[in-house]
């Protein structure tokens, strides 16, 4: 599945004494075009590999993450896992 990346977002790291917080700006106009139909905006943050023009360390992607389309598979994979318990294996069947 291909990141979509959300502009109009930045994250700045800032290292202080003993921890580390995180700067962050939305533009919430155009952060709109992004809610689910919950009026929710899920996204991921993601460590940059070098920093950003402005001092960005960090960047946000759309997290399009549905449990609920995922129940059908994880439930396939289990009766599956399943299935190949009661295949049984002889030593002709082993790789090595």
């Amino acid at each position: 599945m291909a990141k979509t990346y959300i502009e109009w977002a930045s994250c700045k790291a800032i290292n202080w004494q003993f921890w580390e917080f995180f700067n962050m700006s939305f533009n919430v106009e155009k952060l709109q075009q992004y809610a689910n139909e919950k009026g929710y905006v899920n996204m991921t943050m993601s460590k940059r590999r070098e920093v950003g023009q402005y001092g960005d360390t960090h960047y946000f992607t759309l997290n399009e993450y549905n449990p609920n389309n995922n129940q059908n598979t994880s439930n396939k994979q289990v009766n599956d896992s399943n299935d190949n318990q009661n295949d049984e294996v002889s030593v002709d069947d082993l790789p090595f």
